[in-house]
C-alpha cells in the first residue's frame, strides 16, 4: 500500500475497482440464466416453467438473505460476509454441473448461486462506495452499476459455448475455477468505511462529521423505526418491485423467446449478451443523474425507458429484431435499479443505516424478481407463446410510474459555508 500513497492515489479507487470485478464475477451464472434454459429442456426434457422456479427461488430465498446480509454488514463488516460468499458461489457453480434432477438444479441455483452466495455482494458493494465516496460518488456508483452489465455480456455467450463444445458438467467446472479465484481474491480488499483504513471519504470528511445534505420535507435521518414510518421508503419498495418484475420476464426468457423464433442459440445467447453490454451506459449514466436530479425525475425516465422497448417483442422474429429490440431496451432498463442507494443516502443522510435500508429495497427487487422469473414461464407453458408475457413486462413495468410521480422532488446540496448564497433552513419533521 506504500505504492498507493507514492502515487497519491486514495485507497476509495482501490475499493470501486474491486467491487466492479466482484460484480462481474458473482454474476456469472445468475446474469446467464436465460442460456440455461434451452439447453436443460434438451437435457432432461424439463418445462420451461419448472425451469424458472429455480430463477424465482433464487429470489424468494434471498429476500431474508439481503436482510441479514445488510444488517450484519453495518454491524460487522463487509469483508467476511463477501469471503463467505465468495466460496458459496464457488462451490454452488461447481455443483451445477452435476445436476441430474430438478431439486439439483433449485438447491444449487437458488440457495447457493443465486440467493445465499450473491445477496451480500448485492446488497454491501453499492452501500460501501456512497461511504467511500463524496466527490464523485455519482461517477463511482455509475461505474460499479455498469460493470454489472459486463458480468452477462461475457458469461452468457461464454456459458453457451462452452456448454455446446464441452458439455455441461466441464463447462460449470471451468467457470467454478475462475469465477471462484476472482472473488476471493478481490474481496480480501473491501474495507466497509473510509474509517477501517484510517481515512476520510476521497473529496470530504469522515461521514461522521460530515454535514447533513438538506433532506426532502418530513424525511429527516433517524432510526431504522422512524425511517420505516416514512412514505417515501415504501413508494421505493413498490417501484423496485415492480420494475423488477417487468424486466425479470425479459431477462429470464429472452433468449427462448429468440429461439422458439428460430433464432439459433448463439446468436440468441448473443441477444441476452447486447441488453447486458447496452445497459452498462444506462447503469452509468442513471447512477450520475440520480446524484444530480434524485429520485423521482430518474426513476419516472427510467420506468418508461423500460416499458416502451419491450412492444418491439410482439413483432420480433429475426435475430436483428431481437438484436435492435435488446439494443434499445439495454440502453433504457438499466436505469430502474441503480440509484437507490444515492436516493437513500439523500433522503435520510449519511449516518442513517443506509445498508438495511437498502436491503429493505432489495427485499422489494428481490420478490418482482422471483414473480417475473416465474410468471414468463408459467404463462409460455399455458398459453404456448410468449406474447401474455411480454404483456406481462409492459404492464407491470407501467405500475411503477405513478409511484415514482409520489416521490419527494429533489433538494439540492446547500453551498458551502464560505458562499455567498444565503442557506435557507430546511423544514423537517419533529
Amino acid at each position: 500500500m506504500a505504492s498507493l500513497k507514492k502515487f497519491k492515489l486514495h485507497y476509495a479507487w482501490v475499493i470501486l475497482f474491486s467491487a466492479c470485478m466482484l460484480n462481474i464475477a458473482s454474476r456469472a451464472d445468475a446474469g446467464s440464466f436465460a442460456v440455461f434454459v434451452e439447453p436443460l429442456v434438451k437435457l432432461f426434457g424439463w418445462s420451461r416453467g419448472d425451469i424458472s422456479i429455480a430463477y424465482s427461488v433464487a429470489f424468494l430465498v434471498g429476500l431474508p438473505a439481503v436482510v441479514i446480509m445488510g444488517w450484519l454488514g453495518d454491524r460487522y463488516g463487509a469483508r467476511p460476509l463477501m469471503i463467505g460468499a465468495s466460496v458459496l458461489i464457488t462451490v454452488g457453480t461447481f455443483l451445477l454441473g452435476t445436476i441430474t434432477d430438478l431439486w439439483q438444479f433449485y438447491v444449487y441455483y437458488g440457495f447457493f448461486v443465486g440467493s445465499m452466495g450473491h445477496a451480500a455482494f448485492t446488497v454491501l458493494l453499492p452501500v460501501i462506495l456512497t461511504r467511500w465516496f463524496t466527490r464523485y460518488m455519482g461517477v463511482a456508483v455509475g461505474i460499479y452499476w455498469a460493470a454489472m452489465g459486463v458480468g452477462p455480456m461475457i458469461f452468457a455467450p461464454v456459458f453457451r459455448w462452452l456448454i455446446e463444445t464441452r458439455g455441461w458438467e466441464q463447462a460449470f467446472t471451468l467457470i467454478a475455477t475462475v469465477v471462484g479465484g476472482v472473488l476471493i481474491a478481490f474481496s480480501l480488499l473491501i474495507r466497509s468505511s473510509p474509517r477501517d483504513k484510517g481515512l476520510a471519504p476521497y473529496g470530504g470528511e469522515d461521514p461522521s462529521k460530515e454535514p447533513r445534505a438538506p433532506v426532502a420535507q418530513g424525511l429527516a435521518p433517524g432510526g431504522l423505526a422512524e425511517i420505516l414510518r416514512k412514505r417515501p421508503v415504501w413508494l421505493l419498495i413498490g417501484i423496485h418491485h415492480v420494475g423488477c418484475v417487468g424486466h425479470s420476464i425479459i431477462l429470464a426468457h429472452i433468449v427462448s423467446m429468440a429461439i422458439v423464433q428460430g433464432v439459433s442459440g448463439m446468436e440468441a445467447a448473443g441477444v441476452l449478451s447486447t441488453i447486458a453490454g447496452a445497459s452498462a451506459v444506462s447503469r452509468f449514466a442513471s447512477a450520475v443523474l440520480a446524484a444530480r436530479f434524485g429520485g423521482r425525475i430518474l426513476l419516472t425516465m427510467a420506468l418508461i425507458g423500460q416499458s416502451a422497448p419491450i412492444l418491439i417483442l410482439f413483432f420480433a422474429q429475426e435475430a436483428w429484431s431481437f438484436y435492435a429490440f435488446a439494443l434499445i431496451f439495454g440502453l433504457c432498463y438499466g436505469g430502474e435499479m441503480v440509484g437507490f442507494p444515492i436516493i437513500n443516502r439523500q433522503l435520510f443522510g449519511p449516518t442513517a443505516p443506509l445498508g438495511t435500508i437498502y436491503s429493505f429495497q432489495m427485499v422489494g427487487a428481490g420478490t418482482g424478481m422471483a414473480l417475473g422469473g416465474w410468471l414468463g414461464g408459467f404463462l409460455f407453458d399455458v398459453s404456448g407463446a410468449y406474447t401474455w408475457s411480454i404483456a406481462a413486462a409492459v404492464l407491470t413495468t407501467c405500475l411503477g410510474l405513478p409511484l415514482a410521480l409520489a416521490l419527494p422532488r429533489h433538494k439540492k446540496k446547500p453551498p458551502a459555508s464560505g458562499s455567498k448564497a444565503a442557506i435557507k433552513p430546511v423544514p423537517v419533521a419533529g
